[in-house]
């Protein structure tokens, strides 16, 4: 029979390669989201060799992995009196951690999207009106307003660390009228 200690560390990594699968899913590399996972279930600081050996990942990777974790703030660096090696720690906040992602990488791919958006409105707005180019405008401008209602809540999250849905028929509403209003329909 497996000691409790066996099925201590097999809960962990089946965790950790549940998590690490959400953050692969997210864009970021699986390890990343298996060592945050183990360092939130130590509950405690961890060196980079203990880590390294729970996970069986190479002392090169678990460097790289932990200071991208670092630059994301969901890992920091700490030390414990009388020890020369560093220790890291799992960020707890959620919150935290997802608004900063929102903020510095989701907040820049919705830009980029609006922006491209408009000028595709923009360019479509120079044509003359056949009904091909008013069902294609009428499209963009439909895809336009749903990413200004992606921004708005994405931009609310990212300030309040909080989603309100109650006020999203205003806000589906608000940016339809927005565009139509500046295309003069």
């Amino acid at each position: 029979m497996s000691s409790s200690t066996d099925i201590h560390r097999q809960a962990e990594l089946l965790a950790a390669d549940a998590i690490g699968d959400v953050i692969e899913h997210w864009g970021f590399r699986r390890v990343l989201g298996r060592i945050w996972t183990v360092l939130f279930i130590a509950g405690g600081a961890l060196s980079a060799a203990e880590i390294g050996e729970r996970l069986q990942v190479s002392s090169g990777a678990m460097s790289m992995s932990l200071t991208e974790l670092q630059r994301w703030g969901v890992v920091r660096r700490v030390w414990k009196p009388g020890e020369r090696k560093e220790f890291f720690e799992a960020e707890t906040d959620f919150w935290k951690m997802i608004s900063k992602v929102f903020a510095e990488r989701e907040r820049l791919i919705a830009d980029s999207v609006r922006e491209r958006l408009e000028r595709a409105s923009a360019l479509l707005e120079g044509l003359p009106p056949t009904d091909a180019t008013r069902f294609s405008l009428d499209r963009v401008e439909r895809l336009l307003s749903f990413v200004i209602v992606a921004q708005t809540a994405l931009d609310g999250f990212i300030k309040s660390r909080t989603v309100d849905f109650s006020r999203f028929g205003d806000l589906v509403r608000f940016p339809i009228r927005a565009v139509r209003s500046r295309r003069g329909a």
